[in-house]
């Protein structure tokens, strides 16, 4: 019998224990805020959000001890939705005198002794389990008695009756006002955080053949809890925690883009659209004061870039780009207008290459999302070069083009998403050449005696995440130029007859190929 007697305390015991026999998450149904202890008198470790999931590692009374954020403190029952089993009752602390009794002090002794303080809120029984957790180490019953055999309230009974108003779950309003620990200041979380760039599993222990604990994604903001070896403790905001090899991560300083030193390779494949309008305004319709040719081309595009980390908020990097568009078959051109059956003048095909280069630095503010954003400034130079083929050779260049160089200084912005999904990163600029150009034409092939140009550049690509060598890069690119060239010259073989010459330029890009990152 003693056996039995032993085991069925023993089991009692393992089942009344506080504490939570495996992790189990609840969410948030207000702001709170999160005590390096039970009872608000304890120093604010973390405030957390509305609906923010949180870990419970152990119940205390009304107290649930939590892990969230990277951060392990305790959060007040009325804070969070419980399922219906876990609801606790509402205590009696803001009632003076104990259910059942009278409100009526008596003097004969007749009635039943009224209790204040914390006799009437059961904090001196024994039996009053709720609020163990929530006595902080300087609160003591008091032990002052009446000649009715009441007790008297005590001065810091009375207080702390008080300020229990607040402890109690059901009123969420007055915790904000109160001046408790230190909650006035503002909480700093400068812990070292990080992020994996692909989908990667955390382990229960510090080795690959131990439990899954749960798997990180890009997305997921990391706290550093511990490292071990070639292994790294990791938590994310809802409280999981676990190990990951420490070669995985990318140091995070301020919880939203990667806060590392990143060096990138790229090279695409595609083809570019080119077309060329002029007018000469005075002049005649038709060639040489008025015409519009193109051509489709095969499309080459290299870059490199690197960009740096700058104090916690900001970005700092540079690239240099460089693409080569060379036509396929060429300009296709009739002087006369007449093609297979017209003129006398025979059509031809003109070849031409265009050289870009573009060389600029860049300045970025990092807003601190899970997706990464930044948004950079641009601001460099741009060189670009469009080659005739035989451009001297005025029967193979029969529409008499010439080559040019356009080149000045581009400003301009861009916006980055590095994480758009676990997979894919998207970014759009834009950059423009509004003061500073200088163009250079081919002599005797000159279009005006004072040539002036813009530009304006608008791309758009992302990123796909193929595997850790290297990813999969698409992108469209729109180049438009405006050039002015003012009265035609008399010594150019361009012939033009108007009062001034204008063209527009507008090439269209799209190419796909890899990027490889350092």
């Amino acid at each position: 019998m003693r056996v039995q007697a032993s085991f069925l305390v023993l089991l009692i015991g393992l089942v009344s224990a506080p504490g939570v026999s495996e992790a189990e998450k609840v969410k948030t149904n207000a702001k709170a805020k999160i005590y390096s202890r039970p009872g608000e008198q304890g120093k604010v470790v973390a405030k957390v959000k509305e609906g923010q999931a949180m870990t419970v590692l152990a119940k205390e009374g009304r107290w649930l001890k939590v892990r969230v954020s990277g951060r392990t403190g305790y959060v007040p029952r009325s804070k969070v939705d419980m399922p219906d089993d876990e609801e606790i009752a509402r205590n009696t602390r803001r009632r003076p005198f104990v259910d059942g009794r009278s409100t009526k002090r008596s003097f004969g002794g007749d009635s039943p002794d009224d209790r204040i303080g914390a006799d009437a809120t059961g904090d001196n029984e024994s039996g009053n389990d709720d609020d163990a957790g929530d006595k902080d180490d300087d609160e003591k019953p008091s032990k002052a008695s009446n000649s009715k055999g009441g007790r008297k309230p005590s001065k810091s009974s009375t207080s702390r009756g008080d300020d229990n108003e607040d402890d109690e779950g059901g009123d969420d309003e007055g915790d904000d006002d109160e001046p408790k620990g230190g909650d006035d200041e503002e909480i700093v979380d400068d812990r070292p955080k990080a992020r994996v760039s692909a989908k990667t599993t955390v382990y229960a222990e510090p080795n690959k053949g131990s439990d899954k604990a749960f798997t990180a994604s890009p997305n997921d903001l990391l706290f550093i809890e511990s490292t071990r070896g070639k292994w790294t403790e990791v938590s994310v905001e809802e409280g999981d925690i676990g190990w990951i090899q420490t070669s995985k991560l990318d140091m995070d300083e301020g919880g939203g883009g990667s806060r590392k030193r990143v060096i990138d390779v790229r090279a695409r494949l595609g083809f570019t659209l080119v077309s060329q309008t002029l007018t000469s305004p005075g002049g005649g319709g038709a060639w040489p004061d008025k015409y519009k040719v193109g051509s489709s081309s095969f499309a080459v595009s290299l870059g490199t870039g690197v960009v740096v980390p700058y104090k916690k908020d900001y970005l700092l990097g540079g690239e240099i780009t460089y693409d080569l568009a060379m036509a396929v078959p060429g300009i296709t051109f009739d002087p006369d207008g007449g093609g297979a059956t017209g003129g006398p003048l025979p059509s031809s095909t003109t070849g031409f290459k265009i050289h870009q280069l573009n060389l600029r630095g860049v300045a970025g503010y990092d807003f601190h999302r899970p997706s990464g954003l930044a948004m950079f400034g641009r601001l460099g130079y741009h060189y670009n070069s469009f080659q005739v083929d035989n451009v001297q050779d005025l029967m193979k260049n029969s529409a008499r083009l010439p080559s040019e160089i356009v080149r000045g200084p581009m400003v301009g912005l861009a916006l980055a998403v590095p994480r758009v999904t676990d997979k894919i990163a998207f970014k759009i600029t834009f950059d423009a050449l509004l003061f500073g150009a200088s163009v250079l034409q081919t002599k005797n092939l000159e279009d005006g005696a004072n040539p002036t140009a813009k530009r304006i550049n608008f791309g758009a690509g992302f990123v796909y995440r193929f595997n850790k060598s290297f990813d999969l890069n698409f992108a469209y690119d729109l180049n438009y130029a405006s050039m002015t060239f003012g009265a035609p010259l008399m010594t150019s073989q361009r012939n033009h007859t108007g009062t001034g010459v204008e063209r527009s330029d507008l090439n269209h890009t799209l190419a796909g190929g890899v990027i490889k990152a350092f």
